[in-house]
């Protein structure tokens, strides 16, 4: 890919297909396979040479072809992917959805999104429910079409079909926030930190999640404390059929960050201060009746953190996507030292939450 292309991808964690799989001759398979063991090591020039061999051997090897596609593409020779791309598709009519996202990425490469964004779409209409598709589409949408919107829904898509995907969360919760959405952007953020919560992208998130938590709320006095809410979240209050509308929750959410500093809380600690304001947003969350808003956020992740609260496990939530500033925070280090059943509890029952389809 462009070293530009490859830039914005690498913002947003575009992960290349998945390798394919078919019954073919031994010796040309035998060849795929050392040329599947190559790619896996980045030794790209050596599986290309890998899966000409196998095709020298058996023309028909659709396996050899498709993994030499995306090694072409993984090297930026994405003309040639493209083209060993169209020549699969005029013999293989049904092609799996890793093609489609090959193909996707290799035009792309070429600086031809709309082509991209073409082949995506034109593979979701055979797999629906590939996240990996949604999630390609999502990034050309985002990166080289000027969608925001259109790219916020494919994201939304891909996190459905892989609730536990980072990088989606991570390209969905930045979009939200770009968007100046910030309830379902902080929610997202969460769930980002709770699937990845060490790493240099976790300690990047921490640090947004931070910012849009404590948003608008400005300690001006010894006694006085500013709370600016946004003219658009002022307009949205209360109007219905705006899909995921959060503007009360919004709103409570600066009230309640302006607390901090209230003689009941200022000698509280900043994950007790968390633990608060999570356990006010997610209770009005469900004060006002999830199954009865619009909107994704509303109906997928909302339920979710309403059931977590229930099941008592808000302060393993807030203690547990701080792992990354553990090793400089006693308090969040010590917690989770003396708390690793409770953790491990969450994290398995987090791993069985049945997501809505």
């Amino acid at each position: 890919m462009s070293n530009h292309y490859t830039g914005l991808l690498l913002a947003l964690g575009l992960s290349f297909s998945v390798h394919s799989a078919g019954a073919q001759t031994t010796g040309s398979q035998e060849l795929v396979q050392q040329g599947v063991a190559l790619f896996d090591q980045g030794k790209y020039d050596e599986a290309v040479l890998r899966y000409k061999e196998a095709l020298k051997q058996n023309g028909s090897n659709s396996t050899a072809r498709y993994e030499l596609a995306m090694t072409y593409n993984a090297l930026d020779r994405n003309e040639e992917a493209v083209e060993l791309c169209r020549q699969i598709l005029k013999e293989d009519p049904k092609p799996g959805a890793s093609f489609y996202s090959t193909y996707g990425n290799a035009l792309d490469g070429l600086k031809k999104p709309k082509e991209a964004a073409k082949v995506y779409q034109e593979g979701l209409k055979r797999y629906p429910n590939d996240g990996a598709l949604h999630f390609n589409l999502g990034v050309t949408q985002a990166t080289a079409l000027g969608q925001p919107a259109e790219a916020i829904g494919s994201m939304q898509q891909s996190v459905r079909y892989r609730p536990g995907h980072a990088n989606s969360l991570n390209a969905l919760s930045l979009l939200l926030q770009q968007e100046g959405n910030r309830v379902p952007a902080l929610l997202t953020r969460l769930r980002l930190l709770q699937v990845e919560p060490t790493g240099a992208r976790a300690e990047a998130a921490l640090a947004r999640f931070d910012a849009l938590l404590g948003q608008g709320v400005e300690k001006t006095g010894a006694k006085a404390v500013t709370i600016n809410i946004s003219p658009e979240t002022l307009k949205n209050t209360g109007k219905k059929g705006r899909p995921d509308n959060f503007s009360a929750a919004d709103m409570l959410l600066s009230m309640s960050g302006a607390m901090d500093y209230s003689e009941e809380n200022k000698d509280k600690t900043p994950t007790e201060q968390l633990i608060r304001k999570l356990d006010a947003l997610i209770s009005v969350l469900d004060e006002l009746h999830p199954a009865q808003q619009e909107g994704f956020t509303w109906q997928y992740l909302v339920p979710y953190f309403v059931e977590l609260k229930k099941q008592g496990y808000l302060p393993a939530l807030a203690y547990a996507v701080q792992e990354s500033r553990a090793a400089r925070t006693p308090e969040v280090h010590n917690w989770l030292a003396n708390h690793t059943a409770t953790v491990e509890e969450f994290r398995s029952w987090s791993a069985a939450y049945a997501w809505p389809k």
